[in-house]
């Protein structure tokens, strides 16, 4: 049994350079860049592993044999950390201070340090359940703050908050979040912990995690304050003291309008309130001392874009109906210093006693550029819960906490218009709302309908208010014959306008501030109708949903009714009836296709069809596709239409219109190309049309319009490959085995296939022969169970599938030094959809001198540098941080000594070199070898086993082993 897989290079000059460099070189060949991947590999990572070994032969050529492949797939494992710990501990990683009613907000990462996704519960529980409410609110973006408003689980008192399972993407994916601790407003404890919790996570996939990190642990402390403790709210209102200089305040809402002038008052006058152009509301900040002392109280609150300050409006409460001016001031304002800069207002109250509440309230502006909702019109003040003893007004310092927050809901404003398409807001909009205003703008002409057939008019519908809205559509029939009916679609013609407000009135859909949509009213005409009545229109009204007395409409207008001028079919006598089914006879398009190709992707397929002139005047018609009935209109992306002559094909001469007479009927060909990347897909409609280039005899253009469809199959492919080309060495009357994957690359089933290996007609007289075994286990080397190939493969060989193979090639006893064969290995495949005849070489050099290298590898799950079970080529399974001990062995199985001989390996990708290495007695071991002895040399990402002088005799062995760490 041959027991390497050898490659064989040769470099053609003597060594120069020690045998360490040469190693360097050989690794740089093989494997590029040395740089360690540190992470953990993903789950289900394949890490091979393959080694070389350099030699000089008799000739004195340097020679370079590699070894076999060896993988490893890296399994799921779980680890996390809570914060800073992995594991159950009781450690605080939050220490915060309240006053009693105060809400303290304690934020905390979880973090998924395993190589998968896994699932993650979380659960919080006060150890002594003195808070009157825990939640747990998410916090994606880290700042500790909640993220909205729905806590993910609240309880309280003595409940245990659990938060639903929440999925983390593994390689430090993480999970932020925040805990909000209501302190009772009677909480009477004093100075020190309040209270304690503990906050726990567990992983949803139990069995991917060894302990202790199967569930982590920490705990948030809530200290209580007994000096000075300030909470601060902060609200939308009316105060309970009067305005500045006595005045009334402005009516205070938390929602409404923005303004829509940049010219209002940002100063306070007696009288300032709100109008139609501007808008203002009132805030009031509430703060008291809960603690257990007077404190002098610092606050500061920085309006949002959204709003503007409107200078000299803060009144404190403690001096009512005074405006604040700007600075500490005890003979006019005792006992507060204040200031307002922009938009930003500081006050420090210079002692706020204990169990006092007091306000600060103001007026602000709703701006004209604030946005709709609250997202700029959201306010949160912040001050120092405790005393702030050098605090001024103007010096402020670090406030640490935040009040809640306070928005103001910017409500929209309602305006509409319904056009022609195109068409502006502007010149669409009705001069006297719900009556078109009679210009282009607001009027969609169509030349014709047939008698029995259906005309669609494109709209926009425009939403010119300040906020989204949907508008309701609603069509008057005017003077379209009694039986007309229509219908409303989006843009594409197709798709039917739904009711999404739940109002029973088909509508647009939501449109953005400034935005529109585009529609297509369809009017289906009675086939009673008179050929040449007309002209017919009809009222289209569309309706804010937002504010229901907000209309605007549109006419759409038919000149003249037709019969059917033109027909366009498949067949010469057409099929069905046009409007009705797949038909095609009569005015279409049908719903449904009545022809339906099937193709692959970038191949033409042929449609054939038929133009019946069924005027009393010659015409030619125009020549069109698309995939919707809107014309002119477009292909799906990549797709192309040509058409042909009668009995084209796709490569023939394209033709953009055909010329019929009178009551005479014409045949063209259009070739459809799908764009050669599309994806498969079924009836994809494909829409053809023909129209006139003149006036048909009743004044108008006609045309006709059908509906076939192509399905795109996937390109049924058969292909295999025979893999890789080898080269080796061997020694006169010796073998050689060499492996092959034989892999079907198609996406259809290969079948029965024939396996030869042949070797060119002189070899074969020298006494060259080969045989082909089945590699049945799969390990690189001829085992007692492969099995010897006598005759065909019965296959099939499945998509994806491989077989793999080993040849083994005889060289005669006589063979000289430097001979050399190419056996050509190829497999034939033989059913009628034939795979084709992949091929491979192997090339044979005999020599006297010969290395075979062979890698095995064993599981080191503990990393203590021993193999847990016999070396093998076969694959292993094994976690992050288990380990894999490498053999290489090289044998010089030629009939001549080679020298020195070097081992070379790298550590590959997703491991490092295990912390523990195999025995140094046993890591670089030979036999057979004299001259300088052969020693061991790594570097961080690299093995060798070698020396610079050296001589390996006919049998004689070098064996490198090693152990990597797999990345965790």
């Amino acid at each position: 049994m041959i027991s390497t897989l050898p490659t064989r290079r040769s470099i053609g000059l003597r060594p120069s350079a020690s045998w360490a460099g040469a190693a360097a070189l050989t690794l740089g060949f093989l494997f590029g860049s040395s740089t360690a991947l540190a992470a953990a590999p993903p789950a289900n990572t394949v890490i091979g592993n393959q080694a070389s070994a350099t030699y000089s032969d008799a000739a004195g050529t340097t020679q370079l044999a590699t070894s076999n492949l060896v993988q490893t797939t890296v399994q799921q494992v779980g680890s996390f950390t809570l914060d800073s710990v992995n594991q159950v501990t009781t450690a605080i990683v939050n220490t915060k201070i309240g006053a009693a009613g105060s809400i303290v907000y304690a934020p905390h990462t979880l973090t998924n340090t395993g190589n998968g996704t896994d699932t993650f519960t979380l659960t919080v529980d006060a150890d002594t359940d003195k808070f009157s409410k825990v939640e747990v609110y998410p916090d994606a973006n880290g700042d500790g703050v909640p993220d909205g408003t729905t806590p993910l689980c609240t309880v309280a008192a003595a409940g245990v908050c659990s938060v639903p399972a929440q999925s983390v993407a593994g390689n430090n994916g993480v999970f932020r979040f925040v805990v909000a601790y209501t302190i009772p407003g009677t909480a009477t404890s004093g100075a020190g912990a309040f209270d304690t919790a503990t906050i726990t996570a567990t992983p949803g996939t139990a069995a991917l995690y060894t302990a202790p990190n199967t569930s982590a642990a920490d705990k948030d402390q809530i200290t209580l304050t007994t000096a000075a403790a300030f909470n601060v709210t902060k609200s939308i209102g009316i105060p309970s003291v009067a305005g500045p200089g006595n005045g009334a305040w402005p009516t205070a809402t938390n929602g409404g309008p923005r303004s829509t002038s940049t010219t209002c008052a940002t100063t306070w006058s007696a009288g300032l309130a709100s109008s139609a152009t501007c808008q203002y509301t009132v805030y009031t900040l509430t703060f008291n001392n809960t603690g257990g002392a007077a404190g002098r109280f610092a606050m500061s609150d920085t309006l949002p874009s959204g709003m503007t300050y409107v200078a000299g409006s803060a009144v404190w409460s403690s001096l009512p109906g005074k405006g604040l001016v700007n600075g500490d001031i005890p003979a006019t304002q005792p006992g507060i210093d204040f200031q307002a800069s922009g938009n930003t207002v500081n006050a420090v109250i210079k002692s706020l006693g204990q169990n006092v509440t007091q306000t600060v309230s103001f007026v602000v502006l709703v701006n004209s550029t604030a946005a709709i909702g609250t997202s700029t019109t959201t306010n949160v003040g912040q001050f120092n819960p405790a005393d702030s003893p050098t605090a001024t007004a103007a010096a402020i310092g670090t406030l640490g906490s935040s009040t809640n927050p306070s928005a103001y809901t910017v409500v929209a404003s309602y305006s509409i218009a319904v056009g022609t398409n195109p068409s502006t807001a502007a010149t669409a909009v009705d001069t006297t709302a719900g009556t078109p205003n009679g210009t282009a703008a607001d009027l969609t002409t169509r030349s014709s309908v047939v008698a029995g057939g259906s005309v669609k008019f494109a709209q926009s519908v425009f939403n010119a208010g300040t906020g989204t809205d949907t508008v309701n559509l609603t069509i008057a029939a005017g003077t379209f014959p009694a039986g007309t009916t229509f219908v409303l679609f989006a843009a594409d013609g197709v798709t039917p306008l739904l009711d999404t407000t739940g109002d029973g009135v088909p509508d647009t859909g939501p449109i953005a501030a400034g935005g529109s949509v585009n529609i297509v009213v369809q009017a289906n005409v009675p086939s009673a109708t008179a050929v040449g009545a007309g002209p017919f229109s009809a009222t289209v009204t569309g309706r804010s949903a937002g504010d229901t007395t907000k209309i605007d409409a549109t006419l759409d207008t038919v000149t003249i009714v037709v019969g059917s001028l033109v027909d366009l079919t498949n067949t010469a006598a057409g099929t069905g009836t046009g409007s009705a089914a797949g038909g095609d006879l009569g005015p279409g398009p049908s719903p449904n296709p009545t022809t339906t190709n099937a193709t692959a992707a970038g191949t033409g397929t042929v449609f054939a069809l038929f133009v019946k002139n069924n005027d009393s005047v010659n015409n030619t018609y125009n020549l069109a596709a698309s995939q919707s009935t809107s014309f002119p209109g477009t292909l799906p992306s990549g797709w192309t239409v040509k058409f042909v002559a009668s009995g084209g094909t796709c490569a023939s001469a394209a033709i953009t219109s055909v010329a019929v007479n009178a009551g005479a009927q014409a045949q063209v060909a259009a070739c459809v190309t799908p764009s050669a990347t599309q994806s498969p897909v079924t009836a994809q409609k494909v829409y053809f049309q023909v129209q006139s280039t003149a006036v048909a005899s009743t004044g108008v253009i006609v045309s006709d319009t059908k509906t076939d469809a192509v399905t795109v199959t996937a390109a049924q492919t058969l292909s295999a490959t025979l893999s890789p080309n080898n080269s080796g060495q061997l020694a006169p009357g010796g073998t050689v085995v060499y492996p092959h994957t034989l892999t079907n690359t198609g996406n259809q089933s290969c079948g029965a296939y024939t396996l030869t290996a042949t070797v060119p007609a002189a070899d074969a007289s020298l006494g060259w022969t080969t045989a082909i075994y089945l590699d049945v286990n799969g390990d690189g080397q001829i085992d007692a169970g492969d099995t010897l190939v006598t005759g065909p493969q019965a296959g099939p060989l499945a998509v994806g599938a491989s077989q793999k193979l080993l040849v083994r090639v005889f060289a005669p006893g006589g063979a000289s030094a430097g001979a050399t064969d190419t056996t050509t290995v190829t497999a034939t495949f033989t059913d009628a959809a034939s795979c084709g005849a992949p091929s491979a070489t192997d090339i044979s050099t005999v020599i006297t001198g010969q290395i075979r290298v062979l890698k095995t590898q064993a599981a080191d799950v503990t990393c203590d540098g021993v193999a847990d079970g016999a070396f093998a080529a076969a694959p292993l399974s094994l976690k992050p941080g288990q380990c894999i001990v490498y053999k290489v062995v090289a044998t010089n199985e030629g009939t001549a000594s080679v020298t020195n001989i070097a081992i070379n390996d790298a550590v590959p990708a997703y491991t490092s070199l295990s912390a523990t290495q195999p025995t140094a007695a046993t890591q670089c071991t030979s036999t057979g070898v004299s001259g300088t002895a052969l020693v061991y040399a790594q570097t961080a990402t690299a093995v060798s086993c070698g020396s610079a002088a050296n001589s390996v005799a006919p049998s004689g062995t070098a064996t490198l082993t090693f152990a990597v760490k797999i990345n965790q």
